[in-house]
């Protein structure tokens, strides 16, 4: 068979004009970055390939360089990263989906099946809300609609097919056998790759390293040389081909070794001031042996508070993009856990999230309405994209949102009473958001349990009415809390306060408060 390495130059020279090309990768993690960067240097050198469609699950920041006229015809993501000023141009349609959209559509294409899904109903995803189109070409050109089945209303998508696969691994043979042990997020490769083939199209997988021919176990071979048109071999892996955001290559997170605590950076998403004990307080919902999500911004910052009680050994942290238990990151290092126990295939995750497989969930909220919904995607005309958040708010059995009360306001803790030192502006608590990124009445109708838990105060989402049911020590639920929301939210005939701990500096107990109940159980 001859063999199938390519520079990274030649794969781009074979991607035709108009193609639909679909990638892995979510901030540098599992992206084909040279070829991706080849791609734009043949069309800023011929013009082509010309009028391309582009596709993406995760958030993808080197996206943004694609938006040159000229290249992309039409651009899809889970989470868009395109940039507002091309979105705005409408130079070509702009479609917001889901994460867990992106990756099942993906399998969906492979085995040449129609995709339904109740993700994004009654949401900014629902055609009869914008159906994610961002801009006008979009809304003209709409791919979803709303059907019934079996008298359930479910959502289809209908995009062209992917006829271009750009994938990433960590070693590849002549053959185009490919793995991906370096990895430190388990990307959809394989149905990606399954996509563009069944479609007559063209599969471009980038390595790390190139092997011998016949020397890869099977074992570890995740997308078959078979399905593998082109084989690049990074040429300089810091550069093109780093784990993640953050590193180059820490085989911690990709499970190849395990670490020492001592060594993780836990203070690189170490909470302070209000969102400390924003997430101090949201960590008291969690129960040993749940299995739990939390997404970016100011959740991220539970994980740190959760290592710190030392339970990681008791409950299943997970992330939308795959690991299993071990210890979380966040910031930079989100997407991925350091000694993780196991890995999920990215849209295996979002298989487990859709079918209701999370028992909590700690998500932030960029504006919470009256009825109890959040808007987490669109704010003052410019969009922000959903990312996971639309998959795992809905499905979820207990949803946690965080967020402060208000914008810019500033509070501080003395033995474990809160004071007001600076007022924010009260825009987080809306009357009506801006858009529906998590559908409050809805929830209702689902039986789920959500919380919006705050600096100052902790809501329920109760009978379809926001509903106070705590208040932090030394605040005045009027004049500190109510004053400052944009509507006027149920009070709990038990109103309680907020657990002083939750503003101090020492441990919450949880290892001792776990073990406890772990004991009751087995009496």
């Amino acid at each position: 068979m001859i063999s199938k390495i390519v520079t990274a130059a030649e794969a781009a020279a074979r991607i035709p004009d108009n193609a639909f090309v679909a990638f892995s990768g979510v901030n540098y993690s599992g992206m084909a970055l040279e070829v991706m960067d080849a791609i734009l240097d043949r069309f800023d050198g011929t013009g082509h390939p010309a009028n391309i469609s582009l596709m993406h699950a995760g958030g993808c920041f080197f996206v943004e360089k694609f938006a040159r006229p000229g290249l992309l015809g039409a651009y899809y993501a889970g989470f868009p990263k395109i940039g507002q000023e091309a979105i705005s141009s409408d130079l070509f349609p702009v479609y917001s989906m889901s994460q867990g959209i992106c990756t099942q559509l993906y399998r969906a294409q492979a085995s040449d099946v129609p995709f339904l899904t109740r993700g994004g109903l009654n949401t900014f995803l629902d055609p009869r809300q914008g159906g994610g189109a961002l801009n006008e070409k979009a809304a003209a050109a709409p791919i979803v609609e709303l059907i019934q089945v079996g008298g359930e209303p479910f959502l289809h998508y209908t995009l062209p097919p992917i006829t271009v696969a750009l994938i990433r691994g960590t070693c590849i043979d002549d053959d185009g056998n490919l793995t991906n042990e370096d990895e430190s997020v388990k990307h959809e490769l394989l149905y990606l790759a399954m996509a563009a083939h069944s479609h007559g199209g063209l599969v471009i997988a980038q390595a790390k390293r190139r092997v011998k021919k016949h020397t890869l176990s099977a074992n570890r071979v995740v997308v078959p040389g078979m399905l593998v048109d082109c084989a690049v071999i990074c040429t300089d892996e810091e550069k093109w081909h780093p784990q993640n955001h953050a590193c180059h290559y820490n085989p911690a997170l990709s499970g190849e070794l395990r670490t020492s605590e001592e060594s993780i950076p836990y203070h690189i998403w170490e909470p302070t001031g209000e969102k400390r004990m924003i997430a101090r307080r949201a960590a008291l919902e969690l129960r040993p042996g749940q299995i739990c999500n939390v997404g970016i911004g100011t959740p991220d910052g539970l994980a740190n508070i959760v290592a710190a009680e030392g339970v990681n050994d008791l409950f299943s942290m997970t992330v939308e993009l795959g690991p299993v238990g071990g210890f979380t990151g966040g910031k930079q290092y989100f997407s991925n856990a350091f000694n993780p126990d196991a890995f999920l295939q990215h849209h295996e995750m979002f298989d487990l999230i859709t079918g209701h497989g999370l028992d909590i969930s700690f998500l932030g909220a960029g504006e919470i309405g009256s009825d109890g919904s959040v808007n987490v995607t669109r704010f003052n005309g410019k969009t922000n994209g959903s990312g996971g958040f639309v998959d795992i708010a809905a499905n979820t059995r207990k949803v946690v949102f965080l967020t402060t009360l208000t914008v810019g306001g500033r509070l501080a803790a003395e033995n474990g009473v809160l004071r007001v030192v600076q007022e924010g502006k009260p825009a987080k608590f809306v009357n009506r958001v801006g858009e529906i990124s998590f559908n409050g009445p809805e929830s209702v109708r689902r039986g789920q349990e959500i919380l919006y838990v705050t600096e100052r105060a902790v809501f329920r989402l109760i009978h379809g009415h926001v509903t106070l049911t705590e208040i932090a020590p030394g605040l005045d639920v009027e004049r500190d809390v109510i004053a400052q929301m944009g509507f006027r939210p149920e009070i709990s005939p038990d109103l309680r306060t907020i657990d002083p701990i939750c503003y101090s500096d020492g441990p919450l107990g949880l290892r001792k408060t776990w073990e406890t109940i772990l004991s009751d159980k087995t009496e």
